[in-house]
Order: C-alpha cells, then sequence, then structure tokens
C-alpha cells in the first residue's frame, strides 16, 4: 500500500529531523574513542548542553549544513543542478558558517568559493569521505521514484566535492535507501533491502555493491564482532593505524549506519546509540541512522525530547516541507503534461 501525501510530508520531515539529531548527539563524541564512550551512559538520550565547549546545545555540523543547502538549491531548480548545489555549497565557506568540515572537504569548498568549475572542484581519485552522505538525503526523498535520477543525482552531489566513484555509489546507496522508506509502508527483508541499496551502488563501484549484498549476514553476528568487521571494510591498513573507532571512510561509515537501521528497525533512540558507541567518526553514522529511521518510521517514530531541542528545528521542518512541496509541484506538472500528450507517452 502507497503513503498518503501526509505521511510521504511526514517522512520528509522526519528524515532532515533524523539526520540533523543523530548529527547534533553525535557533534561533541566526534572522535572519541569507542573504550571512553562506553563509560557513558544513555548517548542518545539528551543533546549535550555545551557540546565541545562552546556551541549551544543541540548545534549540529557540517553535514546538515550542507543536507540543508542541496536542498535549498533542488527546491530553487526543481531539479539536482551541479553548478546551482556547487553555488550554494560555496556561499557556507564564504560566509564562514560551516562547522568544522573535514580536510578535504573545505579544499573543495574554497576551490568552489573561488570560481573552480563543480565538476573540477572535487578531492581527487582515492580521498572517500563520509561527507558526501548526508546531501543524498535530498536525493532519496526528491527522487524516491527512480532509481535512475537517484544514482546520477547522488553522483552529481558527490563529484561537487570528492571525485572517487566510491563516494558516489555510497551516496547513491545511501540515497536508496532512504527512499524506501517512501515506496511502501511494507518493510523490506535484510536482504532484499540491501540488493535494492546493492543495485544503486553498482552503477559507480561494483565492490561497494558486493559489500552490501553480504551485510544482511553480520546481522546473525555478535554485534561487537560484526561493527569490528565493518569499521575495515574497504580501508586500506595504513588509514586504520592510530584510529580507534569508525575510520574518516565513507564505506565503514556507510556499512554501520546500515547494520544500525537493520538491526534495530523499530527504536529510534537504540538505533541511534548503536551507531555512536562505534566511536570516532561515529557521528556521521549516527546522523545517517537518524535519517534512515526517520524515512522509514516518521517522525512519531523520534523522541519528542530530541525533536524539540535539536537547533533550528522550525528551519528544518520548513525546508523539509518545501522540498516535499517542489516535489509535488513537479510531479502535477509532469502529469498534466502526460495527459496532454498521451501517444507521446506511450512511443
Amino acid at each position: 500500500m502507497s503513503l498518503t501525501p501526509a505521511e510521504r510530508q511526514d517522512r520528509f520531515q522526519a528524515a532532515f529531523l533524523g539526520l540533523a539529531i543523530g548529527d547534533a548527539l553525535g557533534f561533541p563524541l566526534r572522535g572519541i574513542p569507542p573504550a571512553s564512550l562506553s563509560r557513558l551512559p544513555g548517548l542518545a538520550e539528551d543533546f549535550a548542553p555545551r557540546p565541545r565547549g562552546k556551541f549551544a546545545k543541540g548545534q549540529f555540523s557540517d553535514d546538515t549544513q550542507l543536507m540543508l543547502a542541496a536542498a535549498e538549491s533542488v527546491i530553487r531548480e526543481g531539479k539536482v543542478d551541479g553548478r546551482s548545489a556547487a553555488a550554494h555549497f560555496a556561499w557556507l565557506w564564504q560566509e564562514g558558517i560551516i562547522l568544522q568540515p573535514p580536510k578535504q572537504l573545505a579544499e573543495a569548498l574554497q576551490k568552489l568559493a573561488q570560481g573552480t568549475p563543480w565538476m573540477s572542484a572535487g578531492a581527487p581519485l582515492g580521498v572517500k569521505c563520509h561527507s558526501v552522505l548526508s546531501r543524498a538525503v535530498v536525493v532519496g526523498l526528491f527522487e524516491s521514484k527512480s532509481r535512475v535520477r537517484i544514482r546520477h543525482d547522488a553522483g552529481v552531489l558527490s563529484v561537487l566535492t570528492h571525485k572517487d566513484p566510491t563516494c558516489a555509489a555510497a551516496a547513491a546507496a545511501f540515497a536508496q535507501a532512504v527512499a524506501l522508506g517512501l515506496t511502501t509502508k511494507e518493510p523490506l527483508t535484510p536482504a532484499a533491502f540491501c540488493e535494492e541499496l546493492a543495485l544503486s551502488a553498482a552503477a559507480h563501484d561494483k565492490e561497494l555493491a558486493e559489500e552490501l549484498r553480504h551485510l544482511p549476514r553480520l546481522l546473525t553476528w555478535d554485534t561487537a564482532r560484526a561493527l569490528g568487521q565493518l569499521r575495515k571494510v574497504s580501508v586500506p591498513p595504513s588509514q586504520l593505524r592510530g584510529v580507534d573507532g569508525l575510520p574518516p571512510h565513507v564505506v565503514p561509515v556507510l556499512l554501520t549506519s546500515l547494520f544500525a537501521t537493520l538491526k534495530v528497525p523499530h527504536d529510534f533512540r537504540q538505533a541511534v546509540e548503536l551507531a555512536l558507541r562505534c566511536g570516532g567518526e561515529a557521528d556521521v553514522a549516527a546522523a545517517c541512522t537518524g535519517a534512515l529511521l526517520g524515512a522509514h518510521l516518521g517522525t512519531a517514530a523520534i523522541p519528542a525530547r530530541l525533536r524539540k531541542h535539536v537547533l533550528y528545528a522550525e528551519t528544518l521542518l520548513d525546508t523539509a516541507d518545501r522540498l516535499f512541496q517542489a516535489r509535488q509541484v513537479r510531479e502535477t506538472l509532469a502529469t498534466a503534461l502526460a495527459q496532454q500528450n498521451p501517444h507521446k507517452r506511450r512511443r
């Protein structure tokens, strides 16, 4: 059974809120090793009162900011447009408001702000940064009915800052995971869910597609053992040295967020906490987990305290609503054009 328009709009809101909440819960924990986190109770109960000692309660990071910037571009253009998205990303850098972006992301944003063409500014091949994931939420919501558009648009938003095809593949898979929350009320089995993601990722990186197909097997493992294995997938040993917890690599972050979502598919707080306790770059994994649970369960599944106290909640909801309206306008126009040209549609 399909979702009603009101239910779909609620999923838009919940995906935006879920990502921002996971991001804000993880922001003050970024880089902390798992052993230290084990001594902290209730990581997903409430936001830190003064994250990193100087920010307001409920503050999120660059991941949510990039999602909002991507959404504003799509709302304005009625589609994913590389030049427009680049301008919105560059504005964040020019205004000095993007919050603690990774080094390679900062360099790409600076290039965009300096006028480098949007297809040329990204970090080179081999840089597989997790920062591409959050903006894929917008693609998944806006293009949920078209895997072809998801593959293409995720690639466009990824290449703005990172040229490696694994980044595009991970973004496409994550966008597809978000999209599946809008297409049916009946949840897929983990194997069917991951197969859908693999099909989207395969257009950019077949190796990541195969890792996605193998993910459901890990659900039968001991959780600690499974998470320990996921943090190593596709990561060169040199990038794991001195890293305790999730490394700054898009594949382990994506797989960990998917694992948490599939392991605890009906409990927002527990799933986000599972991602947070991985340590390292767990803030991005928690943000992705929050977005997925929001897209699949709706706002009622997100604890009221977290919905109320995440910073700029009204802006998040307003942007989600305007993105939903932009999609509605496009669908209405497409239907009207199809009715005017029925013969062209048949061909």
